[in-house]
């Protein structure tokens, strides 16, 4: 065959490629943005597969294999490592770097902990000198001043600069996050006065109602739950987490048959959504309906992938034999 119709029959087969290529991506890129984690994932691998120089596929696969039904702390490393390495300039791909170096991190031994430290602190540090508005990295390098022994660069005065910084550039998860970090001193008067503060800041904006009614359930408050949680099904009519959250409240306050009101709504626009067929199985075993809570079960362990949640779903089928 002539030379140069070799050369254009190559040029066109990896023109059909690196189209074809395109496109998978751009499905992948859809099911991740909405969530579709296990249908991304498979197509992602085929991406990075077959294109290894392709960062935005290794950044989003190491998301997904941070997450509890896809964990895998090596891979997540090794992914955004490469992700950062073919664009060192990526705040975004810094930051989940990071978050896959601390996730490791937790479950090692005190050496290895020692030896990812920095690199954890790194990262972020760069994530934030990139973009000083990335919430996400100063919340990590916060997380890290507060908890690094002083050896190793912690610093509570620093923490302390990030979680302002935060709460200037959004108040919601500012404060969502600093009253979490009172919570874990047991300081509770300080970390309900910071979650008040932002729904009286912010009183439109569904996430601090929703914080300071999971709060109010973990103290032992469940009428200001079911208040708060109310304003939260106000704000989002339209999302089943909503009324899965007021569902939550009633279950706390004892209020089994409230609390079905609330999950069946939930399910009503979103038949699959796993906290709410669990919360179903225990509002029914509340009310000492078996088999009930039984069928909730298992419609849970045929939708959810979740292995903490299919775990204790299976737990409970056993109990209820």
């Amino acid at each position: 065959m002539n030379r140069s119709i070799v050369l254009l029959v190559t040029g066109l087969l990896c023109v059909v490629v690196q189209s074809t290529l395109a496109q998978t991506f751009e499905e992948a890129a859809s099911l991740f943005q909405r969530r579709k984690f296990d249908h991304a994932k498979p197509i992602l691998e085929q991406v990075v597969k077959r294109d290894n120089k392709h960062a935005q596929a290794h950044y989003y696969l190491a998301t997904i294999c941070l997450l509890p039904a896809h964990r895998d702390d090596d891979r997540a490393v090794d992914l955004a490592e490469v992700a950062t390495e073919l664009e060192p300039n990526n705040a975004d791909y810094h930051y989940i770097l990071g978050a896959a170096l601390g996730t490791k991190a937790r479950d090692a031994g005190m050496i290895k902990q020692a030896f990812l430290a920095p690199k954890i602190k790194n990262a972020f540090a760069r994530a934030v000198e990139l973009n000083p508005n990335h919430t996400q990295a100063r919340i990590g390098l916060a997380q890290y001043y507060m908890n690094a022994p002083s050896i190793m660069g912690g610093d509570k005065a620093k923490a302390a600069e990030h979680i302002e910084a935060v709460i200037s550039l959004d108040e919601v998860v500012g404060r969502s996050y600093k009253a979490r970090m009172l919570e874990s001193e047991k300081k509770l008067v300080e970390a309900e006065q910071q979650l008040t503060t932002l729904v009286q800041n912010r009183p439109s904006d569904w996430r601090g109602w929703k914080n300071l009614g999971y709060f109010s359930v973990w103290t032992e408050k469940p009428e200001k739950a079911i208040d708060a949680f109310r304003k939260y099904v106000a704000a989002k009519p339209d999302t089943a987490d909503a009324y899965d959250s007021l569902a939550e409240g009633f279950l706390k306050k004892g209020e089994a048959d409230q609390a079905i009101v609330q999950l069946t709504k939930s399910l009503e626009l979103d038949q699959t959504f796993a906290p709410s067929l669990m919360k179903l199985g225990r509002a029914y075993e509340m009310k000492k309906q078996p088999k009930e809570a039984r069928e909730a079960y298992q419609k849970l362990l045929a939708v959810d992938s979740n292995p903490n949640r299919r775990k204790e779903a299976e737990q409970k089928l056993k109990e209820l034999k």
